[in-house]
């Protein structure tokens, strides 16, 4: 499987709608159903600064999404963190590797970033197997973090520091 990563454009919003509409990735992310394609065209063009986007293709298709925010808070530029989401139909290719390898390199080579921090559904055993190939170590659990599907669910906080 050929994938391709690219920066995230407006006219990505309709496929990212789509893609945050399938039930896993729906689940797993903090985002609401039923997304509009004008709500995601909005999103995108007011992204703030800091704030970078990329896009997962497959034969041109979008399949999945990481967004990354790089603090601008003077005591706190040296963190960032990110959520992804991957279309439902392509988990287990290594599309949700290919993206985080992305955003590692924009921190560690071009913004000085030295922690990365995540947000995780303790429940999502493959994105924690994902991200702790990365280096990403569980440093705490919040009771009860998000919810979904009518139950609270806990959340890990991660993160990688590059030393």
């Amino acid at each position: 499987m050929d994938i391709t990563i690219r920066p995230t454009h407006i006219k990505d919003a309709a496929a990212l709608c789509e893609l945050y509409s399938q039930p896993k990735a729906l689940a797993e992310t903090l985002q609401l159903p039923n997304p509009s394609i004008s709500m995601w065209e909005k999103r995108l063009n007011n992204m703030p600064d800091g704030v970078y986007s990329f896009i997962a293709e497959v034969d041109g298709k979008v399949v999945g999404n990481i967004g990354f925010e790089h603090s601008q808070r003077p005591r706190t530029q040296h963190c960032a963190s990110f959520g992804l989401g991957v279309h439902d139909a392509y988990h287990g290719n290594g599309i949700g590797s290919q993206l985080i390898a992305t955003v590692i390199d924009l921190a560690d080579n071009w913004l000085q970033v030295k922690r990365i921090q995540i947000e995780v559904n303790s429940d999502n055993i493959s994105a924690i197997a994902c991200y702790k190939k990365f280096g990403f170590d569980v440093e705490g659990t919040a009771k009860a973090g998000s919810y979904r599907h009518g139950e609270f669910i806990d959340t890990l906080y991660m993160a990688r520091v590059k030393t």
